[in-house]
């Protein structure tokens, strides 16, 4: 038998058999478009509230970029391809859990930017100690400061971000902040380089408790303030330099090439940038004027204009080797979403900029970006067989009023083998006019859409939740979509419900579950007929589930029922982007369900998620897409091995549970799961290459000697995928 014979029957036993688990990994080769023109970073994730910071990511000399985003505290990498950012979110995996922001500088002068996060009320600090791969180790978890009398906390709200700049020219990176009682800022002077000679030491005192001598309140700004006393307010409403510091966003950089630090400002409740020129110097601070309207330096060139809390950045975007100016807001839940990264390119040098205005979504218009929040469901709107994609959301941003929610829809328009998508409608049904909130007879906001057969006409109807944890319900006629029930049977599970329609008790007829803000599950079963269903009751807290109630009360629960060979799993996103599985379903609808360990965690792309599932591919093994907070979706598929992918098996049975990392691997493999038993690896011939034992939790495969390629992993009969590289 020839080797071409071999491998063919090899992969029909494999999807044959593979109906047991599924093998996820990210995957950026589906193709959508928009218009006609092709996403060139689809997946990228959507940016809310990005804050940007230059890093050498894969070693190669070459600073690359990485996106931190408040909304959601998600770490987008992308890597500098000659000028062409390419997103990698296999180096995520590398980077410290972050939260409120995260800032990358050079601490140890060693030439690799480490990095600065918020904690506890200030911040820590990572080593980059990238050597043949990025790593970064905990340098302080809370970065002290000698404030005369003892050593305390540098304070840093989590709603701010501070300066952090070498900001008396003598080495090493110093802070700047603002007092916990707001108005004036702190100047935390490093030490480091007085005390060492060296920059790689963490060591911080108060040099300064008004750095520049002014005051800031409500954006605007009082200067000349000697000792800390400002002189006589004309409006006293407006600055009280007394008022707890409700939030502003710093970036030093020296704008006018005289060798001090000038302060770019954003205020919280405001959508403009003051720019505050230094006429003292390097050690000794002193604003001198305020620009109301920065960077509008020249007929260019517009003023920042980010309707509320605008953040600003400095880093080199246009590999020419000068610093260009992204603009950002840092409001977590009120961001321009999808047109939130304003680029100035810098036509003049580092010291002396010229900035002109180039784009308000830098990064963004390369990716699928839909406002806040993305709720993905297939769905075949043109009964063509083949899969299209509706994708829900919270709103597009719309300034001082409420946001717009809508459905995208995503037609197929590819074949039942190869799969691709056209973006044709961001608001399909028009959906964002429809009154569906009955009571001030506005549109709802937070739309989940599910669909199903409800009246046993042959076609598929429309349920959408809400943000007031209602449900609506749509009738399909011809493909058009026609509101029969708002607030369907008067149905309320309390805030944001996320429905699916699903054959629970699988006696024929469609039922409800429904996740909803506190992180539980509610299950209406369907009491009517074929033609006439009926919601008559809700089961609340179905399954003893209550997701996230680890992290924070809001677990907003998005579940998806998943029939797996004859046997339930349930899936659920959550607040914080985990999807948790559970099983132990069929045959016990009013017990309690089973939590098991699922690698199925290993699927992040952001918090707030929600996801599909299903064959788009014909390969009899489902495809996910992965919505988040940020708007943006995620590619999963089962039978698509790359260089820059993230693996998950999702086993149909929990005592075949095993996880195995890194994968791809190199030198070494981890097996872990609780099970004990034989471990296989065999080669595409099915040739057994090694064979060990497993007795204890984890397993350690060394694999340097394999050749480079995919091998089948097997624990006690049950097979996952490997590649080796």
């Amino acid at each position: 038998m020839t080797l071409k014979h071999l491998l063919l029957l090899f992969f029909i036993f494999c999807f044959t058999s593979s109906f047991s688990q599924m093998i996820l990994n990210r995957d950026t080769s589906l193709t959508i478009s928009e218009n006609g023109i092709a996403f060139s970073s689809a997946f990228s994730g959507g940016i809310n509230s990005g804050q940007f910071s230059e890093i050498d990511l894969n070693l190669d000399g070459t600073m690359d970029l990485v996106v931190f985003d408040k909304s959601g505290n998600k770490i987008s990498p992308f890597i500098n391809d000659n000028g062409n950012y390419i997103f990698s979110p296999k180096y995520r995996s590398n980077f410290p859990k972050a939260h409120d922001w995260m800032l990358l500088a050079d601490y140890n002068c060693d030439g690799k930017n480490d990095i600065y996060t918020y904690s506890s009320g200030g911040m820590a600090i990572y080593e980059n100690t990238s050597s043949n791969n990025l790593s970064f180790s905990l340098v302080t978890s809370l970065v002290l400061s000698d404030y005369g009398s003892n050593n305390l906390n540098i304070y840093i709200s989590p709603v701010d971000i501070p300066a952090i700049a070498d900001i008396d020219y003598d080495g090493d990176i110093d802070i700047l902040t603002f007092s916990i009682l707001g108005g004036f800022i702190e100047y935390h002077k490093n030490m480091a380089m007085e005390l060492t000679g060296n920059c790689d030491t963490v060591a911080f005192e108060l040099s300064e408790s008004c750095w520049g001598l002014f005051s800031e309140g409500l954006n605007e700004y009082v200067l000349n303030c000697p000792n800390c006393q400002c002189p006589p307010i004309v409006n006293p409403n407006t600055v009280n330099s007394k008022q707890k510091h409700a939030g502003s966003t710093l970036l030093a950089i020296d704008i006018d090439n005289d060798n001090d630090m000038d302060l770019v400002l954003g205020d919280v409740s405001y959508n403009n940038l003051n720019l505050l020129i230094n006429g003292g110097d390097n050690q000794n601070a002193l604003m001198i004027s305020v620009d109301s309207v920065f960077p509008q330096n020249n007929s260019n060139t517009i003023a920042a204009d980010m309707h509320v809390y605008p953040a600003s950045y400095y880093l080199d975007v246009t590999n020419d080797g000068v610093k260009d100016l992204i603009v950002t807001t840092n409001s977590q839940n009120n961001s321009e979403n999808f047109e939130s990264c304003w680029l100035y390119e810098n036509a003049g040098q580092t010291n002396t900029p010229d900035f002109n205005f180039v784009q308000t979504n830098f990064l963004q218009s390369d990716m699928i970006d839909l406002g806040t929040s993305s709720f993905p469901t297939f769905y075949d709107y043109n009964n063509d067989s083949l899969l299209d994609l509706v994708v829900g959301n919270y709103g597009y941003h719309v300034a001082y009023n409420d946001p717009i929610s809508s459905l995208a829809l995503f037609e197929n328009t590819g074949t039942k083998d190869i799969p691709k998508y056209e973006l044709i409608d961001r608001d399909w049904q028009g959906i964002s006019t429809v009154n569906l909130n009955i009571q001030l007879g506005l549109p709802a906001l937070n739309i989940s859409p599910t669909f199903g057969d409800l009246d046993a006409d042959g076609d598929k109807d429309m349920i959408l939740g809400d943000s007031d944890g209602k449900l609506h319900y749509f009738t399909n006629q011809s493909g058009n979509f026609t509101v029969a029930a708002p607030n369907y049977f008067s149905i309320d599970v309390g805030y944001f419900s996320q429905p699916q329609l699903v054959d629970v008790d699988r006696d024929g007829l469609l039922d409800i579950i429904i996740g909803e803000q506190d992180g539980s599950i509610n299950y209406c079963p369907n009491s009517g007929t074929a033609t006439l269903a009926a919601f008559d009751t809700i089961i609340k807290n179905w399954g003893g589930i209550d997701v996230d109630t680890n992290y924070i009360s809001n677990g907003l629960s998005s579940p998806k029922l998943i029939d797996s060979n004859g046997i339930y799993q349930l899936f659920v996103g959550s607040y914080t982007g985990t999807i948790y599985q559970f099983t132990d379903i069929d045959g016990n609808l009013n017990g309690q369900f089973s939590p098991i360990y699922s690698t199925a965690t290993n699927l992040w792309d952001g918090g707030k998620c929600a996801f599909a599932l299903a064959d788009i591919n014909n390969d009899n093994q489902p495809e996910m897409i992965l919505g988040n907070l940020s708007g943006g979706i995620a590619y999963f598929s089962s039978d698509t091995l790359l260089n820059d992918t993230t693996t998950t098996n999702i086993l149909n049975n929990k005592q075949g549970n095993f996880s195995i990392y890194p994968n791809p691997a190199s030198s070494k493999l981890t097996i872990e799961s609780s099970e004990i038993g034989i471990i296989k690896i065999k080669n595409l011939l099915g040739k057994t290459i090694y064979k060990s034992i497993k007795s204890n939790y984890l397993l350690e495969v060394n694999t340097s000697q394999f050749v480079n390629g995919v091998y089948i992993l097997q624990l006690n009969g049950i097979s996952s995928k490997v590649l080796i590289q």
